[in-house]
């Protein structure tokens, strides 16, 4: 899909019984394209609200996906206490036209996302909570995940076949949409845990 290209998404209108009240989140009024509520996310953020259809575009989705991962994703205690910030950390140049950085300081839950830029051969990786590698990381990002090997990162990516190369989460444009595939191998090793429901709506699921 070319940069700057807009998808447009429509809903029925309806809402689903467990995401008819509350209130919509900032980032979620900017970000969420409605099929993605419809299509599971409910199911764990009652607070939700159908949104009217709208045109978003591909970068906008994922990062709406990268978000929702920050809220959901749980860490273990020792690398991300209570009221610590979550390091999102992006590897690449110019990485879904900008959306990641403009999530610095916005809040996932009761934490602050914090967005840092680094090197494919930085050796503070394993810092992050949440590591992002740009297209531009083709040709490195399987030698820096052997270099993190277990470290408590989630890794993501919208390389191809990134999942299925060893990385956590990719998000994918297939059929004129944006999905994304998990590979739970990495994930366990890195003692992270997924909410059943994200599974669910998930188009992949390495290792289950």
């Amino acid at each position: 899909m070319q940069k700057g290209s807009r998808i447009h998404y429509e809903t029925t209108g309806r809402k689903s019984p467990r995401c008819a009240l509350g209130v919509v989140l900032d980032i979620v009024r900017r970000y969420l394209p409605p099929q993605l509520v419809l299509a599971g996310f409910c199911l764990f953020l009652p607070g939700w609200l159908a949104l009217q259809a709208e045109s978003l575009s591909e970068a906008q989705i994922k990062a709406a996906y990268l978000y929702n991962f920050a809220k959901f994703v749980e860490w273990p205690a020792e690398v991300l206490p209570p009221g610590a910030d979550i390091l999102l950390c992006v590897v690449g140049n110019n990485v879904l036209d900008g959306e990641l950085q403009a999530l610095d300081g916005r809040k996932a839950g009761e934490r602050t996302l914090r967005f840092v830029q680094h090197g494919h051969a930085d050796p503070n990786l394993s810092s992050c909570h949440l590591l992002f590698f740009g297209s531009s990381e083709q040709q490195h990002f399987v030698v820096t995940l052997k270099a993190l090997r277990d470290a408590p990162v989630l890794t993501l990516s919208d390389i191809e076949d990134f999942a299925e190369k060893g990385g956590g989460i990719s998000l994918l444009f297939r059929d004129n949409k944006v999905v994304f595939e998990v590979n739970l191998e990495p994930i366990r090793n890195a003692r992270l845990h997924l909410p059943g429901q994200l599974l669910n709506i998930a188009a992949t699921v390495y290792g289950r």
